[in-house]
């Protein structure tokens, strides 16, 4: 988590995605990097997985998003400086850092024991991920989890834990939760491109909260205006490190009152 490290790790990524020649444009959502490039065929997949991401998802031949979890934004911010110091070359296939074994998977077992239970952070109504209008949510690439389109203004925490990142222009939130679960409640789809418009955050960084205290304020009139879609996913982005989990709603959720699903270990 050094600078050096990051400015490294940034490097690495622009190598990756084909170097500076391909890697036009650079922004970052709470979770993913979003590139827009020359040629999505010189991005490097594997080796954006070797480097810690979790997924590429190629929109079309110029805009990929590689999924990297809650420090998309400070990568997002390295590679920007990176690129301004001069240009980096396409990594080539023998380039790839070795790789570290693959990590097993813990399977589902009958008695598989629960780590967390989230009650919805929305009022409104269950939409399935799939179903969810951006491809990175709709793939799981993300992670797993639900989507709710909401009905009122009030964002809550679906469980008690540490907010260790509120995006800037306060659209989406990362939770951690005490068993150690990464909750990403992304309101709206695209709404990064509102630029905070619309949201109102409640509570800081590093706040330490509870199931069901209130964490955003949205003006809905206004986002259901302006926003491509509202449908708002709550995904469990290291559900890898867990078994599983188990969606607990479906129709209409209260925010803090209905069960969402719950994550078992």
């Amino acid at each position: 988590n050094t600078e050096e490290g990051l400015n490294q790790l940034a490097t690495n990524y622009i190598a990756a995605v084909g170097g500076t020649d391909n890697l036009k444009a650079i922004d970052a959502c709470i979770t993913r990097l979003r590139l827009t490039v020359a040629d999505s065929a010189r991005v490097n997949d594997t080796m954006c997985k070797r480097l810690g991401a979790s997924g590429v998802v190629k929109l079309n031949k110029q805009t990929i998003q590689v999924i990297v979890g809650a420090k998309a934004e400070s990568i997002g911010d390295a590679m920007k400086k990176v690129v301004a110091r001069g240009p980096v070359a396409a990594a080539s296939a023998e380039a790839t850092p070795a790789t570290a074994a693959p990590v097993a998977k813990p399977q589902a077992v009958p008695n598989a024991v629960s780590v967390a239970e989230l009650v919805s952070p929305i009022t409104g109504d269950v939409v399935a991920l799939d179903q969810v209008p951006d491809e990175a949510f709709a793939s799981k690439a993300v992670g797993d989890g639900v989507a709710v389109k909401p009905t009122d203004k009030i964002v809550v925490s679906p469980a008690a834990g540490t907010i260790v990142k509120i995006f800037n222009t306060n659209h989406a939130f990362c939770l951690e939760t005490e068993k150690g679960a990464e909750i990403v409640v992304h309101m709206g789809i695209d709404t990064v491109a509102l630029e905070g418009k619309g949201f109102k955050r409640l509570v800081e960084e590093g706040a330490q909260v509870s199931a069901g205290q209130p964490i955003l304020e949205m003006d809905l009139d206004y986002l259901n205006e302006n926003a491509r879609s509202m449908i708002s996913p709550v995904v469990c982005s290291n559900i890898d490190d867990f078994s599983g989990l188990i969606i607990k709603a479906q129709g209409h959720v209260v925010a803090g009152q209905t069960p969402l699903y719950e994550i078992k270990k």
